[in-house]
């Protein structure tokens, strides 16, 4: 068969888009696991600072005050300007926050420094997800996010393994993390990204991804109420048990290990299962884990043990929720149903480490145990009532 020059042009296009993307999740991966390692040794240095655990829970939920305020905006702007320029600015907001962190010694600092690190995020984080959810094979759409949040979960594991090993250094792992933030962009200079479909009438797009998606929006909700909530709370909860301060944010890369561990036969379990029956089995296995945290007092290495399932029960839900968006979602609703997969999950990560911080404040263990306990039950009993559907 002879292939015309327009054909062959086709062709090229579509291996340059292909490899454009591969260069967009690397270095939003590569953001990740500078951001994984900053946020716990944040807690820490805030700690240190005499912050109280309330206070710091605020400070830390800024970051995803931060995407909630400007995700809602980013589907625009990645219009007004270009989805590579939008993306390309978030870095550099990125670099400062990272920057800022270091220089940070007063409350009003930290939150402007954390406040950077979330505007950052909105406007790179949901335009990853929206690509990979659109460009995925039908049939492979859990799968390819698995794949994409396990990578996730490495970044998430290695950032606070790191920052652990080099935390008696806290300005040159915040200073570090600016410079792989701002080198892991160079790759994108010259590229393009694949067109995301886009809804004729924005109005009518977003209110039929939301009828759509609600139910989803609500499980991206749990999944940033407990993936951020468990990281704040059990860094305080080991600090408050005595261990050192590089112990405790290695404890944060225990949990990312578990969610890498769950991610990619969690997605090939929704491609085939659905992600409903999935959904309840995370939130029944959260529910358990956080039942025995009172058992810690007797036995120290037990939270190593619960930081590892919480890891991966928590960690999964955010990709239930994308899976069952991609899935369910006509592809031209994808945009405005992936950016209230965001804000879902952005709520509860901003909610989460305050949720945290006051668990620990009224009493460490115990504290933790009811409150995000009782969340996962009340979690596990609003999915159980959803509808059986693919998505959900």
């Amino acid at each position: 068969m002879r292939h015309t020059v327009g054909d062959k042009l086709r062709v090229l296009e579509h291996l340059t888009m292909k490899l454009s993307l591969r260069l967009l999740c690397l270095s939003t991966l590569v953001s990740v696991g500078g951001f994984a390692g900053v946020q716990p040794l944040a807690v820490t240095v805030m700690e240190q600072q005499g912050l109280a655990a309330t206070s710091i829970g605020v400070l830390s939920g800024l970051i995803f005050g931060g995407v909630l305020l400007l995700a809602p905006f980013q589907p625009a702007l990645a219009v007004r300007f270009g989805a590579m320029r939008t993306y390309q600015a978030g870095k550099l907001l990125a670099v400062v926050g990272f920057l800022g962190c270091g220089w940070a010694t007063t409350p009003w600092l930290w939150a402007g420094a954390l406040l950077l690190l979330g505007l950052a995020g909105a406007l790179t984080w949901p335009l990853t997800d929206t690509l990979i959810a659109t460009e995925a094979p039908a049939a492979e759409k859990g799968a390819w996010l698995g794949l994409f949040q396990a990578g996730m979960g490495i970044a998430f594991a290695a950032g606070p393994f790191l920052a652990a090993i080099f935390g008696q250094w806290p300005h040159a792992v915040f200073a570090g993390a600016a410079a792989l933030a701002a080198l892991s962009s160079l790759p994108l200079i010259g590229q393009s990204l694949p067109a995301v479909a886009e809804d004729t009438d924005e109005g009518a797009g977003f209110a039929a991804a939301w009828r759509s998606a609600a139910g989803l929006t609500f499980v991206a909700f749990l999944g940033g109420l407990f993936e951020n909530g468990t990281h704040t709370a059990g860094t305080l909860v080991a600090l408050a048990r005595g261990w050192s301060a590089p112990a405790a944010v290695a404890l944060c890369g225990v949990m990312a290990l578990g969610s890498f561990v769950i991610q990619r036969p969690l997605g090939r379990a929704a491609d085939r299962r659905g992600t409903r029956g999935v959904t309840l089995w995370g939130l029944a296995i959260l529910a358990l884990s956080l039942a025995v945290l009172p058992l810690v007092q007797v036995w120290p290495a037990l939270l190593w043990l619960l930081g590892l399932v919480w890891g991966g029960a928590s960690g999964c839900l955010y990709t239930l929720a994308m899976t069952g968006t991609a899935q369910a979602v006509p592809e031209r609703q994808v945009a405005a149903a992936t950016t209230f997969m965001v804000l879902g999950y952005t709520l509860g990560s901003a909610l989460g480490p305050v949720v945290g911080g006051l668990a620990v404040d009224a009493a460490p263990l115990a504290g933790v145990a009811w409150v995000f306990g009782v969340l996962a039950v009340t979690g596990w009993l609003f999915v159980l009532r959803q509808k059986r559907t693919p998505a959900v």
